[in-house]
């Protein structure tokens, strides 16, 4: 009996012990069931965002799309990551995920932390990223070539640096003079664009733009602020961004990411390329005030020579030294008795109104009846002789000044049968009649400026010209058309591709009578004469 129990009192310990020592619960009915283990709740948790490329310049990535998320928290074991898009991922704390929506987006990031009883927490947070466009192959050919291309300002030519209404393509407002901005910190700015997409600003330290745009968006400086409220030699590092060129429509556009930009700086990113040969770019931008900037891109090296003495090469001349009639190779006399302009000459081939003598052409202008005017004159051309694009025109000549009498050197667009008037383009070198007191008068008529509301300039620093011979000149390439007289420039205007001087135009010398600038006729007018010791063209 007595070992009886004590068998029996360890059987009923070891079954009381078995009682409590299990986790249970006890259901409605009675049964005793396993009882639920203590909650584990993750604690503290954080989440570390890394945009693949992205800095200072460029805060929103590389272009790539990448992203790296690191997420901790206290007493998790996994993590899953929602990124915004529909796409998830679950890991044990890093995920990285390649956003595809071309452009930069902000997308909403969730991240769940789960521990060893699948309890779990959560935080949210938004993330931007830029995903570079695919460039147009032909763009990033021009801009990159097979690998890569160093671009600069091409400060050698006139109107290298320019600006205009927003609503035109090319330069309305202001054109800058070759090598005028020498004391800028742009002009020894290395802009290189990579097949890969990437770009590089070398910017040897200092940039030039507005001052409200450089330190709204870099930081303020000490350097000064001139008074078009420019800072000339604004403080940068060299910098790395990203660049995607594409066709939209009829427009080239480049967009460079982050704060990158090219030239001049007015706070944008975002240039149409206006005009481009295989090394040479025209580029536009317009600024939150509504001004367009325009800015010459060279790849090849910029030349350190003036523009007026880029043209050396003699290619077409007449120097008038054979007396008699014009030289027929080389000219073709208008004829006619109605002429634009309330003009109100006939104009003839006849030796009395157009001849060479003593080592010059002159044009004749002469009161008398003529096909039912009352007085005649000549008007000579190069059609068909001599059309070009782009050189160097001088043409040394002495005006009447006479009242009344309206001399005329210039240059047509030699479509103007197929286009018409102003679209082929009108440059004129000289234009001189009492409506400006006989002054040089340099002028450019186009579609959007023509007639009186022609691009026009009125020098005030020759007073003689109806004394003396002066050379007057044209400078005309891709860029700029500038005017001169005895090699001082005294009017420039900008050219762009959606201007109408970029094919041939002819010569033309011609002495009209009275119209619209030439007023009023002279009542004891009898006759008068324009001397042209020279013509020549230079390419």
């Amino acid at each position: 009996m007595k070992y009886y129990f004590k068998m029996g009192l360890v059987k009923f310990i070891f079954f009381f012990h078995l009682l409590i020592s299990c986790s249970g619960s006890t259901t409605d009915d009675g049964d005793t069931g396993p009882v639920d283990p203590v909650e584990i709740i993750p604690t503290n948790l954080t989440l570390t965002i890394d945009v693949v490329g992205s800095n200072n310049v460029n805060p929103n990535g590389n272009g790539s799309g990448i992203v790296k998320f690191i997420a901790k928290a206290n007493n998790a074991v996994s993590y899953s990551f929602r990124f915004g898009t529909g796409d998830s991922k679950t890991s044990s704390g890093s995920a990285e995920y390649t956003y595809t929506e071309q452009g930069t987006k902000t997308y909403s990031v969730k991240v769940l932390a789960y521990s060893s009883t699948n309890n779990y927490i959560s935080i949210d947070k938004s993330v931007t990223v830029y995903v570079k466009k695919d460039s147009e192959q032909s763009l990033l050919e021009l801009l990159a070539g097979s690998s890569s291309r160093t671009w600069k300002i091409n400060s050698a030519q006139d109107a290298h640096f320019s600006n205009g209404a927003a609503d035109k393509k090319y330069p309305t407002y202001w054109e800058g003079y070759a090598f005028s901005k020498t004391n800028s910190g742009f002009y020894d700015d290395e802009y290189i664009f990579n097949v890969d997409g990437t770009y590089k600003h070398k910017t040897n330290k200092t940039v030039f733009g507005k001052a409200t745009y450089l330190t709204n968006d870099f930081g303020s400086t000490s350097q000064p602020t001139n008074s078009s409220g420019e800072i000339e030699n604004y403080p940068l590092d060299d910098y790395q961004s990203n660049f995607v060129a594409k066709k939209d429509g009829e427009e080239n556009k480049l967009e460079i990411t982050g704060k990158g930009f090219v030239g001049f700086y007015v706070g944008e990113h975002n240039y149409t390329i206006e005009c481009y040969d295989s090394d040479n770019i025209f580029l536009r931008s317009k600024d939150d005030q509504d001004v367009a900037w325009y800015v010459w891109l060279t790849a090849k090296t910029v030349s350190t020579i003036n523009p007026k003495d880029q043209f050396t090469n003699l290619v077409w001349s007449d120097e008038f030294n054979v007396n008699g009639a014009i030289n027929s190779e080389k000219w073709v006399h208008e004829v006619g008795d109605s002429w634009y302009n309330n003009e109100v000459q006939s104009y003839t081939s006849r030796l009395d109104n157009s001849k060479v003598e003593d080592g010059k052409l002159k044009i004749i202008a002469k009161k008398e009846s003529y096909n039912g005017n009352n007085y005649t004159s000549a008007r000579i051309i190069s059609n068909t002789k001599k059309d070009f694009t782009y050189g160097r025109v001088d043409i040394k000549a002495k005006i009447p000044g006479t009242k009344g009498t309206w001399p005329a050197l210039w240059m047509l667009g030699s479509n103007f049968k197929s286009v018409t008037w102003p679209k082929c383009g009108e440059i004129d070198i000289l234009e001189a009649a009492q409506v400006n007191d006989f002054k040089v008068q340099s002028t450019v008529h186009h579609p959007d400026k023509y007639g009186g509301d022609g691009d026009t300039h009125i020098s005030n620093d020759y007073t003689d010209i109806t004394e003396k011979f002066h050379v007057y000149s044209l400078v005309w390439t891709k860029e700029a058309l500038t005017f001169y007289v005895d090699d001082k420039p005294h009017h420039l205007v900008g050219n762009s591709c959606a201007l109408p001087f970029n094919w041939n135009q002819f010569i033309i010398l011609n002495v009209a009578m009275g119209g619209n600038m030439g007023g009023e006729i002279a009542s004891d007018f009898v006759s008068d004469t324009m001397e042209i010791d020279y013509v020549r063209i230079y390419q």
